[in-house]
């Protein structure tokens, strides 16, 4: 199975179609890439920023008080919403002095992002599966998808829901709880068998999909889309996606996959998946006799 990682330092922002830094689009830094998905209020390099101009200030002879955050001090002139600047927002000028941390209207645009997908997206085929593009795959078939503010979503991908087909239940973890990588995030259940996938990064749930909890087959008839799982607010965002598949090395990863999951079916129930390379059946467990679902998720999900 090749595995190898990605070597991107800075992480893939999903539906960003700018990735400058917030301080780049406004003229105070030269022009660089974001390093942190646009969590401005965890960024280091935010904090060096702002850290220098306030150096500058006493330099100068500022008075240690002066009320102003330094956003505003270095901004005043421009007025533009951080959200304006990268794209996020068409237009939209900054009311509350660039203390982010504190406005309603940068709340609200966090508070509806975690709640609403951005739809479906495009994806590729491979070997019958579906691949989504630029989403981060773990190797136990979870995908996260990384989001403006440095948010995570994160789901399972078609080849485990195709393989273990649908769900009677989906339970998943309670806000504020924490997830660590390579450990179980949720818990799956088919009759009398059940699965824990893992979660792709470490973190702490700030939402979760309640839709699943009453129609846990959404996640079947869109696992990219509206059958995510949760969203996490990652501990340490580019620690977590070095170790996921992303781009090219995730469809041949699915490619190898999709020959070993071949290889498993027929040594435990003589059957074989069909290679004419058309679409993958929707309920392999189901479809196939005697499939063993422990081996299964022995095999993939863990």
């Amino acid at each position: 199975m090749n595995t190898q990682k990605t070597k991107t330092r800075q992480p893939f922002i999903y539906g960003m179609t700018n990735n400058q830094c917030v301080w780049s689009r406004a003229g105070v830094a030269k022009p660089i890439a974001c390093m942190n998905a646009f969590d401005c209020l965890g960024c280091d390099f935010d904090r060096k920023v702002q850290d220098d101009f306030k150096r500058r200030a006493r330099s100068a002879g500022q008075p240690p008080g002066d009320p102003r955050p330094v956003r505003m001090q270095m901004l005043i002139n421009q007025r533009k919403c951080r959200h304006m600047l990268t794209g996020r927002v068409a237009y939209k000028l900054c009311g509350h002095g660039y203390d982010c941390v504190r406005c309603p209207y940068d709340q609200m645009l966090e508070d509806t992002d975690m709640m609403t997908p951005l739809g479906e997206p495009q994806f590729d085929s491979a070997s019958g599966f579906n691949v989504a593009r630029d989403y981060y795959y773990h190797p136990g078939h979870t995908w996260a998808r990384v989001e403006y503010g440095g948010l995570v979503r994160v789901g399972m991908d078609d080849f485990a829901l195709r393989m273990l087909g649908p769900q009677d239940r989906i339970e998943l973890l309670r806000l504020g709880e924490v997830v660590t990588r390579n450990r179980p995030q949720a818990k799956i259940g088919r009759g009398r068998h059940t699965a824990q996938p893992l979660s792709p990064v470490d973190g702490k749930v700030v939402a979760v999909n309640a839709k699943l909890t009453g129609q846990p087959d959404t996640a079947n008839h869109s696992p990219y889309g509206e059958g995510w799982f949760m969203v996490i607010e990652p501990t340490n965002l580019r620690r977590s996606l070095k170790n996921l598949l992303f781009g090219t090395e995730s469809m041949a990863w699915m490619d190898d996959e999709s020959q070993r999951l071949t290889s498993v079916l027929d040594e435990t129930a003589g059957y074989r998946l069909a290679s004419s390379g058309g679409e993958a059946v929707g309920d392999i467990y189901g479809t196939v006799p005697n499939a063993d679902w422990d081996r299964l998720v022995r095999e993939f999900l863990l």
